[in-house]
């Protein structure tokens, strides 16, 4: 008898898919999401499945949640942190410092999580101001170069 609570051997319907390469090589490395769904005997649970590098994800298996939201979010926190412990330098769009998965941050009391929020906000703008600042000079040397 099948285990109720076991994924399916494939993700057949797929909500989310990033195709990451091994940093230098040609071998690619596949994160798959599946769509939430209501697991018979339990709450909801997301398919998750990292094919191209040893992980525990190689084969699908359900990340569970409340309902298909909180299932989504949490095989989404798996999947990254499956990603930067499994060793491998991993390429995305170029880059290999930033595999461009979303940041979450732990559950904390409100005032501690608003005072990150804030934090980040400040970091962030502080960021931008930085780009922009680097972009009109690449502009303005690029503008004099022309003339």
């Amino acid at each position: 008898m099948r285990n109720p609570f076991a994924a399916p051997r494939t993700i057949r319907r797929i909500a989310a898919r990033r195709v990451f390469q091994l940093a230098g090589r040609r071998k690619k490395v596949v994160l798959t999401l599946g769509v939430p769904q209501p697991v018979p005997g339990s709450d909801w649970g997301c398919a998750l499945q990292i094919t191209g590098v040893k992980t525990d994800w190689t084969r699908p298996r359900y990340v569970f949640g409340i309902d298909g939201l909180q299932a989504l979010h949490l095989a989404m926190q798996a999947a990254g942190a499956s990603l930067e412990a499994c060793g491998a330098e991993l390429e995305f769009l170029g880059q290999t410092q930033d595999l461009m998965m979303p940041e979450f941050l732990p559950p904390l009391p409100k005032s501690r999580r608003k005072r990150i929020e804030a934090l980040v906000e400040r970091e962030l703008k502080k960021y931008v101001a930085e780009a922009a600042k680097r972009h009109a000079t690449r502009r303005r040397t690029a503008r004099e170069q022309k003339s």
